[in-house]
């Protein structure tokens, strides 16, 4: 009366395996027994082709990563003036492969030729 109009009845749905047999359980436990067998059969492969894989990956994110934080540096240049400077000069040292200890052998060169108090003693 105040509800909605009982649907037609559907025919319930089954599942694929009924276990109320013995012999359907042990179908059952046969089946996830080889199933368990071939995926352990499956990984050894998988896994000799990991390490070529993870190379590739490697490598890819070698070349991509720095790219990626120079533009997120630019980005976020309007909002954030330090920030996107700071990741704009990360990145542009990560693409040209310059290290921390190349900096500060630079500065070290920088010194010595400006001369510094402790190299006249």
């Amino acid at each position: 009366m105040f509800g909605r109009q009982p649907k037609e009845n559907q025919p319930d749905e089954t599942p694929d395996i009924m276990l109320t047999d013995e012999s359907n359980l042990e179908n059952y436990s046969q089946a996830k027994t080889e199933s368990r067998q071939i995926k352990a059969n499956n990984s050894p492969q998988s896994n000799a082709d990991n390490p070529e894989v993870v190379n590739i990956v490697e490598k890819i994110s070698g070349i991509v990563s720095p790219y990626f934080i120079v533009v997120v540096g630019l980005l976020l240049y309007e909002d954030n003036v330090w920030l996107g400077l700071l990741l704009i000069v990360v990145g542009i040292f990560s693409l040209l492969k310059i290290s921390w200890s190349d900096i500060i052998g630079i500065f070290g060169e920088i010194k010595d030729v400006f001369g510094s108090d402790d190299s006249r003693n």
